[in-house]
């Protein structure tokens, strides 16, 4: 059963990621939308499941996993009511936007936690993914050249990465502001695993 509700969770979660990109392309389709309902379905009786199962319902809330699927949830009650989105005060596409932190689900899943290096490239992955989601959401529209997901998650790649090659540039102060949190976070855990492997050489747990 462990194993279905992997699979399940990696399936779905890759079908809401890649239906966010579909949607910087101008693709939409009911099947689509569909496909996301039923992934959301999908995590929202999970979670209440989970919650109804944990010994300690405080407890639950403490896990940033637990945190982030009630999020989306409530995110995708949001969008999916039409009716109230003129009464909304958080903007649609960052109401769309936030389903997008169900990526974090990806390193939850079990068999790749014995695989550090694995981990490794799924974080930075998944931090490229999502800063370029932000970016193109604040961009998109201002940024002559960020015309689409790709232009986004590249021009967020190099950036993190800090080799910046200057051909795309933030024109806003929330573009600025999500790529440098996005390299003072790369660089963090840089430190953070030189730090770890320091300790490992003197014998410190």
């Amino acid at each position: 059963m462990g194993k279905i509700k992997e699979l399940l969770s990696l399936i779905f979660t890759l079908e809401i990621a890649i239906s966010f990109i579909l949607s910087t392309y101008h693709i939409h389709s009911q099947v689509l939308f569909i496909l996301d309902y039923i992934a959301i379905l999908y995590f929202t009786f999970e979670t209440l499941y989970n919650f109804y199962k944990a010994k300690n319902k405080k407890e639950f809330f403490k896990d940033i996993y637990n945190i982030i699927d009630t999020i989306v949830i409530v995110a995708f009650i949001l969008y999916t009511l039409n009716i109230f989105y003129s009464k909304v005060l958080v903007n649609l596409r960052l109401i769309n936007l936030i389903r997008i932190l169900v990526l974090l689900r990806i390193i939850k899943i079990r068999k790749i936690e014995k695989y550090p290096e694995v981990i490794n490239f799924l974080t930075l992955l998944i931090l490229c993914f999502i800063s370029s989601c932000f970016i193109w959401v604040f961009e998109g529209e201002v940024n002559p050249e960020i015309n689409n997901f790709f232009d986004a998650f590249y021009f967020t790649t190099i950036s993190i990465t800090t080799v910046g090659y200057g051909d795309i540039t933030p024109k806003t102060e929330a573009g600025k502001l999500i790529i440098i949190f996005s390299v003072l976070l790369f660089i963090s855990g840089i430190i953070t695993s030189i730090q770890k492997a320091l300790r490992g050489e003197d014998g410190n747990p």
